[in-house]
């Protein structure tokens, strides 16, 4: 059986090719042929994590409320890879962004859930800077308070940016060959689903494609870190979004504000990274394949931030309730009522391990 492992980057189109996958190769997808994209997505994530560490083993935060509310199935892809064997599927298509996170004492599980079959790795890539300023959005969107400057170990870790990742990625996903795709951020590329299935020798993907999901959330951004900061939700959950949206119910206000653009600027470090990568992408080892069709290469060490990352290190919202809530926060207490929250949370999953809940 051939595999195609789709994993990442993150914030690279992932979600959006994930659809469209998700459609067009669905088990009794017309068009589909032999080709086969499980259920349960849009992205593979319940069947990748428990082979990572970062999820298992709880080394990234932002995975830490996952994996306290959802359950991975014991055997995860170890039973789809099994499932398609049995059913006679031709191709098995599995994508998971969160694969980008492997490091070396995952490849042995991963490799073990593969062997045997032909493996082609597909990777997608942004430019370093926008990776730098979507994968901080994305954390906010899990709950992250800080700048992204104060965060820059997770935005690193997220968005695959410390030097040398990405060929350190390419080089432990176990793949017979790699195709790393470089992806236009903007406008985005409505063809990106059908181009890579193109490049994967699928057929072609002839559900289409939806519109961008994870869209971003502008200067507005800054609202949700503060409610963040607030303890007023998580992200979009937990209250977080009655919180946000109450903000922009309100009226919606900004002010320039100076004190920001220190918080947003990007460490110097990624420049440094950006370098390493441009300098691997533009010759890559042997068995990696390197496509960019829209010459992202050129630009790939562009200091150059999108728009609303600009406007947000520039512009501090107004939101008066919001502002009194965190100047009135004690950070010794609510780092107190935290602790109390996760031993609490701890004892809840040492009960329902017990129980075999």
């Amino acid at each position: 059986m051939r595999i195609v492992i789709h994993a990442g980057l993150h914030k690279s189109g992932t979600s959006t090719v994930q659809q469209a996958w998700g459609r067009a190769y669905a088990a009794g997808a017309a068009g589909a042929g032999d080709v086969w994209y499980p259920e349960g997505g849009p992205g593979h994530h319940l069947l990748t994590w428990p082979l990572l560490g970062a999820f298992s083993q709880r080394r990234a935060p932002d995975l830490l409320l996952a994996a306290l509310e959802r359950r991975p199935p014991a055997d995860g892809l170890h039973r789809v890879v099994r499932e398609a064997g049995d059913r006679g599927v031709g191709t098995l298509v599995v994508s998971s962004e969160d694969l980008d996170r492997l490091v070396a004492d995952d490849v042995p599980g991963l490799a073990d859930v593969v062997a045997g079959h032909e493996v082609l790795v597909v990777l997608t890539a942004t430019r370093p800077v926008h990776r730098w300023a979507s994968a901080w959005q994305e954390l906010v969107k899990h709950g992250l308070a800080q700048l992204p400057r104060d965060a820059a170990r997770h935005v690193t870790d997220l968005a695959a940016l410390d030097p040398g990742r990405l060929a350190e990625v390419a080089r432990l996903l176990p793949g017979d060959r790699t195709i790393v795709r470089l992806v236009r951020p903007s406008p985005p590329e409505p063809g990106l689903a059908a181009d890579l299935a193109r490049l994967a020798g699928l057929p072609p993907a002839v559900a289409p494609e939806l519109a961008a999901r994870n869209t971003s959330l502008g200067p507005d951004v800054e609202v949700l870190r503060r409610v963040n900061a607030a303890g007023l939700g998580l992200g979009p959950k937990h209250g977080g979004r009655k919180a946000l949206d109450a903000a922009r119910d309100g009226g919606l206000a900004y002010r320039d504000d100076p004190a920001l653009a220190e918080g947003y600027r990007p460490p110097d470090a990624l420049w440094d990274a950006a370098a390493t990568e441009r300098d691997w992408l533009a010759d890559p080892p042997e068995g990696v394949e390197v496509v960019d069709p829209h010459d992202q290469l050129a630009g790939w060490l562009d200091r150059r931030p999108p728009e609303w990352y600009e406007l947000a290190g520039r512009q501090a919202p107004v939101v008066p309730d919001l502002d009194a809530r965190i100047a009135a926060t004690d950070t010794a207490e609510q780092l107190w009522r935290a602790r109390q929250e996760i031993a609490s949370l701890r004892a809840r999953l040492r009960r329902a391990r017990t129980s075999g809940a």
